[in-house]
């Protein structure tokens, strides 16, 4: 039996990965799971001072980010941990986290997912950027129910709802 291999090399830069805005956030697509035959995802996002998801999980990828410019506090799994330039964390599925941009300036950062899925929750909640820069302030917030229901289907949820409570407590 032969594994699966991905046969489709492709390259993408910033410049031409497709811009979107969510909340107050620039995501740039890197790479999707159609094009890594559903291996991982890559996303370079830039976030502002203050921005952040509160508690939440991933069952089904694993999470990893690498800071290249500014800093993030984050809470993985109850502990407490500053990430600057050069950093790299791990988050593995079913462990919950948050982050907040802390310190003084844009937090610029590639996130990485496997497999490969939570790119769709992103580019179906998001709108196209119209700029590759920060959202402008007071950008129309997506409709909560859509987002919902995108980040339920890609198993991402709050940590404070039944199912994801049930898969975390578990490990």
């Amino acid at each position: 039996m032969n594994p699966i291999v991905s046969s489709n090399p492709f390259t993408r830069s910033r410049d031409d990965a497709p811009a979107r805005w969510l909340l107050d956030i620039l995501w740039l697509v890197l790479a999707t799971g159609e094009d890594t035959n559903g291996e991982y995802s890559v996303i370079e996002q830039f976030m502002p001072v203050g921005s952040g998801p509160p508690p939440h999980v991933h069952s089904y990828e694993d999470e990893a980010f690498y800071v290249l410019a500014g800093e993030m506090t984050a809470v993985v799994g109850g502990q407490e941990v500053v990430f600057g330039a050069g950093s790299l964390g791990h988050i593995p599925r079913n462990v919950v986290h948050e982050f907040k941009v802390t310190g003084t300036e844009v937090c610029h950062c590639l996130n990485f997912y496997t497999p490969a899925g939570f790119e769709q929750a992103i580019l179906g909640c998001s709108r196209p950027a119209e700029r590759r820069e920060l959202p402008p302030p007071g950008l129309d917030a997506p409709d909560s129910t859509q987002v919902t229901r995108f980040f339920n289907n890609y198993w991402i949820a709050p940590a404070t709802i039944p199912w994801a409570q049930q898969k975390w407590s578990r490990g």
